[in-house]
């Protein structure tokens, strides 16, 4: 094993110790049955819930928000206990949470949902990067097209830019969701570079995954909706030592939905193999979308207890991170009685 800091042997600990209180698949399997009411009373018997029990009455937008409090509670404590040398590199994953907010914002504005746009976003994420007042400017939006703009004037002009060219084809914000992404993992991966060489490869293999994960969607995606795909490759970046360079290239070459599919299948991933057939049986994106995340967090459980640096660190909260989106997603789905057989292939810890 690598010769490491005692810092970042206390922050494996610490992280260890939480993990184990994460929901199992067997919880998620338990909650999935669960109807509405039953389904929160039950999570807040978890620790990851627990937070819930605080909040007596709150409506659907606002779970997510309220469990993610707890996660950035966590990253701030870890944070604080990382070595100077890693601390710029985690600052630049922070930067994620705020783009989540961002997200929040467009997808209630493109809606043209009748919410107070303060309530949807998690402002603790933009407290600890000290970018309230960012955020605070950027609400005052009335809509879509007002925000967009607002967003020019900031760091993620190039993103909105790019992306704005897509959209205006589509009339779907997708193009923006993604180009977003790409603002956070160019930032992990140029703070990556600077880390000591025995956390460098785990952080860069971490960022590579996410980055596999958004370059993939975007050429499926680009495809799926029949848009110029030398346009939709605008939104992304591809570095040269990405594993799977040679198949993203080729899905990027082939022009045809059919032809991507074929060429995911040939990477022998069950987990995308079985998501893509789903895929075939009704043609609903989101069972593509789902698979290629499900892959992703396959990976972070892999390396979880194979590494003891910053490696295991990020394993652990994009674990965490996963769950809760899934259990939000699951609170729509009950809310809006959604058929529990057709659920499990929904939720991303279960495929």
């Amino acid at each position: 094993m690598a010769n490491i800091s005692p810092d970042i042997s206390f922050l494996t600990s610490y992280v260890r110790g939480l993990h184990s209180k994460l929901l199992s698949i067997e919880d998620f399997e338990n909650l999935i049955n669960k109807p509405y009411e039953a389904f929160i009373n039950d999570l807040t018997s978890f620790e990851i819930g627990e937070i819930l029990r605080l909040q007596p009455s709150y409506q659907s937008h606002e779970i997510e928000r309220i469990l993610t409090r707890q996660l950035l509670d966590q990253y701030d404590f870890i944070l604080r206990h990382m070595p100077k040398w890693g601390k710029e590199f985690l600052e630049a994953y922070m930067i994620k949470f705020e783009v989540m907010n961002l997200q929040r914002v467009i997808r209630y504005l493109y809606s043209k949902a009748q919410v107070d746009l303060r309530e949807i976003i998690n402002l603790r994420a933009q407290e600890m990067l000290g970018r309230t007042s960012f955020i605070a400017k950027l609400l005052q939006s009335e809509d879509l097209g007002v925000f967009l703009e607002k967003m020019k004037l900031t760091e993620y002009k190039k993103a909105i830019e790019v992306s704005e060219i897509i959209y205006s084809k589509v009339g779907d914000i997708w193009p923006i969701e993604f180009a977003l992404n790409v603002h956070y993992l160019n930032l992990m991966l140029e703070e990556a570079q600077k880390l000591p060489r025995n956390q460098r490869k785990g952080a860069l293999s971490f960022v590579h995954q996410e980055m596999i994960t958004n370059v993939l969607l975007v050429i499926i995606k680009a495809d799926f909706v029949e848009v110029d795909i030398d346009e939709a490759l605008e939104l992304i970046s591809l570095p040269k030592d990405i594993p799977f360079r040679r198949q993203i290239v080729s899905l990027a070459n082939e022009r045809s939905l059919n032809n991507d599919l074929k060429i995911l299948k040939s990477l022998d991933q069950i987990k995308l193999t079985e998501g893509i057939e789903r895929y075939e049986e009704d043609e609903m994106f989101l069972h593509i979308e789902i698979a290629l995340r499900a892959r992703e967090l396959e990976f972070v459980r892999k390396v979880f207890y194979c590494d003891f640096g910053i490696l295991s660190i990020l394993s652990y909260l994009k674990q965490y991170e996963a769950q809760i989106q899934d259990l939000n997603k699951l609170l729509y789905l009950k809310e809006y009685k959604f058929p529990i057989e057709r659920t499990r292939e929904l939720i991303v810890n279960l495929v």
